[in-house]
């Protein structure tokens, strides 16, 4: 797996030389494409699924938390190398459920990136919290330690350390801040599923973590999550909350529940986890292929001229989502490098998420909580937000280029991605 600066070396092919590029006339001006054929992209769910699925439709009980859920949970505690392992139905509640347990009521601050899907910030306001918002390291497309110290008051809570498109955060940064402040770690592993950082898995590291397993993640369930902890009453109060607080485990009376407090049910099934299963035993592959693909990445454009590539450091292992580089030039503009590239019959995005920057969102600017009402909640009226706030998330989110990354793809699908981009930069620089 990548850790730390990569080497650059000579592309392996003819293919993708650079005279060769030179001499080809751009699709969009009526050129051949340089992406001969569509990606690949097989089925993600095969035959071990549809077994799992079976048995459990033959058991005939679908419901968890036993069975399949169980199963899921003490595969992930032993894959992840976690104590407690907590499945839900989805990435968002995961990240509610985690705060809830970590002890996040109304009114307290917790700080995350406004870089992010809109999920982790809605786990926040939930639970009638505030969201804090604070920006990124640039060279690492990650939440800047220094920052978020500045943005501490005696009011938060928690901070959520998003571990974007499969990188981890400087999670020892982090940890040394909730040792001086008291201030607890939650991992936003939504994208980071099989990612490590100083040999440790990511949702092991901090006082909790939320992973999804919505359709396009390492792990895909269609819609789905986990909680991760090593902490004993941690995990308790998680199986709780998920659960409307039932004490199933204790066979009680019907009618004699105590419901110890305010849980709801977010109880996935035993279908969901009949997936989960299969597509853990599919992760360790998966986080290899897409190692290999990024190394290419790295080696072969590394070195172009206006394209900036993220920093890894020396002790993390990304299990890579897309690879977010940034294009540093001005003519052509990243928007219009945009529909060259498509023309080349390349994927590529602008958007390093669905939302660009969630601080300039209308539900931030305007704290609206309710859609029927301007009322803004108690909790949320004395906060107020700058939407400049967070410069480098706007510098990426204006910069970016996500380069396809997914372990289906064949080489030739990479070899005709990197020729694409080399042939459109010896056109233009």
């Amino acid at each position: 797996m990548i850790s730390g600066n990569l080497s650059r070396s000579t592309p392996h092919s003819a293919y993708l030389n650079r005279e060769i590029c030179t001499m080809d006339e751009l699709a969009i001006n009526g050129g051949e494409k340089a992406k001969t054929v569509p990606y690949n992209q097989p089925n993600k769910y095969t035959d071990e699924e549809r077994e799992l699925l079976l048995e459990v439709l033959d058991s005939g009980k679908l419901m968890g938390p036993d069975g399949k859920v169980a199963d899921f949970e003490a595969e992930i505690c032993r894959a992840f190398e976690v104590k407690h392992a907590i499945m839900v139905t989805s990435g968002t509640v995961a990240l509610q459920t985690a705060l809830a347990a970590l002890g996040v009521s109304e009114g307290d601050e917790v700080i995350t990136t406004p870089m992010t899907d809109f999920g982790t910030t809605a786990a926040i306001l939930a639970l009638h919290a505030i969201p804090i918002f604070s920006d990124i390291d640039l060279s690492t497309r990650l939440l800047d330690p220094q920052k978020v110290r500045e943005k501490i008051t005696d009011k938060t809570r928690v901070i959520i350390t998003v571990h974007m498109a499969g990188m981890p955060c400087d999670m020892d940064a982090f940890l040394e801040i909730s040792e001086k402040t008291g201030v607890k770690i939650l991992e936003d592993c939504a994208q980071a599923h099989g990612a490590t950082y100083r040999g440790r898995f990511v949702g092991a590291i901090g006082h909790a973590a939320g992973f999804s397993m919505n359709e396009s993640k390492q792990i895909s369930t269609g819609d789905g999550g986990f909680v991760t902890t090593n902490d004993d009453e941690t995990a308790e109060i998680a199986r709780l909350f998920r659960d409307k607080t039932y004490l199933r485990g204790q066979k009680l009376e019907r009618g004699v529940q105590p419901i110890p407090f305010f849980g709801t049910n977010l109880r996935p099934t035993c279908l969901q986890a009949a997936v989960a299963i299969a597509q853990l035993h599919k992760l360790e592959y998966l986080v290899a292929r897409r190692d290999q693909i990024v190394r290419r990445y790295y080696a072969e454009l590394g070195d172009l001229p206006h394209l900036d590539f993220p920093k890894i450091a020396d002790n993390v292992h990304p299990s890579w989502w897309p690879l977010a580089i940034r294009y540093t030039g001005s003519a052509p503009t990243r928007d219009e490098l945009v529909n060259i590239f498509r023309a080349e019959g390349i994927s590529i995005n602008t958007s390093m998420s669905a939302v660009k920057n969630i601080l300039r969102t209308e539900v931030i600017q305007k704290r609206k909580y309710y859609p029927l009402t301007d009322d803004i909640p108690i909790f949320w009226q004395n906060t107020v937000y700058n939407p400049d706030d967070c410069p480098n998330v706007d510098t990426l989110q204006a910069t970016c280029l996500r380069l396809p990354v997914n372990e289906r793809y064949t080489d030739e699908d990479i070899d005709q991605t990197i020729a694409a981009v080399k042939k459109v930069w010896a056109h233009y620089f």
